[in-house]
């Protein structure tokens, strides 16, 4: 970084290691909404309009029917937390456009993988499969979960890595985040495509082909197939294209300049124009030919939205190494905490949405910093086990040179 952009006040900080806390932060707010979500989701049991109706205020207001000026004030307030909370899976698309930029960036910041695609295969593998056995192993003996459904011969099959067939009882089986798993498997096959595809054609036409290729996806999956929704949501990873090649773009352009990128994405001009693609993805949910395109438009305006938040977070200085702490380690807290604010979400339905709003960040907050204990762990024993399997061959030699 140039010596003009670490002065320049738009800057964002870094975290220790040389990562920024921007990057740490979006990761980071998106998992705590998503956590935070699958409790209120648990808590109100479907007893609350969805924000995603046309007429939630309206509907809303009638069922919480206010008597006074101040009943009705309240009862606002409680519409727009209940809005908010009740849209917190939208922030799965942030964690796609993420997962696209950290892969691009890596692979622009060396022009490919180094090693070749195997070597970087057996990387992902190691990055992605011990921490999701260690969560399987967790639902296995914890207490104080919500138990969904049986533990059977489905759970073999999701321990290693299928999350999409039978589509209708392995998607959501056992613990429903772990869909997101099979998502990002089968992304990470087609980087080298995708990778080829972009160096072949450039990032603007790399991003309309890809653009294309999820709007067809949908529309067959959609109105020619007439397959399960699943599919749209993360089952085909060409229902998810968009938000992963636009993650892929900006890694790209990250790496290319980085003051560029500072300057575009922390604009108020991209910050208007992703809250308008935000709203228009609200509003896509009313039509079928248009939910070809919600997904797409939520995750990009939703991921310019949050890197403001995350960037605005500096003024906070504490509370933003906390969030960027949990992005650091969002991807054990992702897959941990389901079972466990579920329970907790029926555990409170007795109770007022107020007491419930702020009871519920304690949970949450525990789980978060849990799930980063036992995803270092993990991490570390990985490494562990790999140093050792390392050493053996190079033990051996000296043995053998000395005899």
């Amino acid at each position: 970084m140039t010596a003009a952009s670490q002065s320049s006040p738009k800057q964002p900080t870094a975290s220790a290691g040389g990562r920024l806390r921007w990057l740490d932060g979006i990761k980071g707010l998106s998992i705590l909404w998503i956590a935070y979500f699958h409790c209120y989701e648990a808590y109100i049991n479907k007893g609350l309009p969805s924000p995603l109706d046309a007429d939630y205020f309206a509907r809303l207001i009638h069922q919480l029917n206010p008597q006074s000026a101040i009943e009705y004030v309240a009862a606002i307030v409680e519409g727009i937390y209940a809005a908010v909370a009740g849209v917190g899976f939208h922030a799965v698309g942030v964690f796609i456009v993420m997962s696209g930029f950290g892969l691009s960036f890596s692979l622009a910041r060396m022009d490919g993988p180094p090693n070749g695609w195997r070597a970087w295969y057996a990387s992902r593998v190691v990055r992605l499969f011990p921490m999701y056995w260690a969560a399987h192993l967790v639902y296995l003996i914890s207490p104080f979960e919500a138990r969904l459904e049986p533990v059977d011969h489905r759970f073999l099959l999701s321990f290693l890595g299928d999350r999409v067939f039978p589509i209708y009882t392995m998607f959501y089986y056992l613990n429903p985040a772990w869909w997101y798993f099979g998502l990002i498997l089968e992304l990470y096959l087609v980087v080298p495509l995708l990778w080829a595809l972009m160096k072949r054609v450039g990032t603007g036409w790399f991003l309309v082909i890809c653009a294309a290729e999820t709007i067809l996806s949908r529309y067959v999956f959609m109105f020619v197939l007439q397959a399960s929704g699943y599919y749209l949501l993360g089952a085909f990873f060409g229902c998810r294209l968009w938000e992963f090649a636009l993650g892929m773009l900006v890694g790209v352009w990250y790496w290319k300049d980085r003051e560029w990128v500072y300057d575009q994405l922390f604009s108020m001009r991209t910050l208007v124009v992703g809250i308008v693609l935000y709203t228009l993805g609200l509003y896509s949910y009313e039509s079928s030919l248009t939910y070809t395109v919600t997904d797409a438009l939520i995750g990009t305006g939703l991921f310019v939205i949050l890197a403001n938040i995350a960037l605005a977070l500096r003024h906070l200085p504490k509370l933003e190494a906390a969030v960027a702490y949990v992005g650091v380690l969002s991807y054990g807290f992702y897959l941990i905490h389901q079972p466990y604010v579920i329970r907790f979400g029926e555990f409170a339905r007795g109770w007022s949405m107020p007491t419930f709003a702020l009871v519920a960040i304690i949970p949450v907050a525990a789980l978060a910093y849990g799930a980063s204990y036992l995803e270092s762990w993990v991490n570390g024993l990985t490494d562990q086990f790999l140093r050792k399997k390392d050493a053996k061959p190079e033990a051996g030699i000296k043995r053998a040179a000395q005899a």
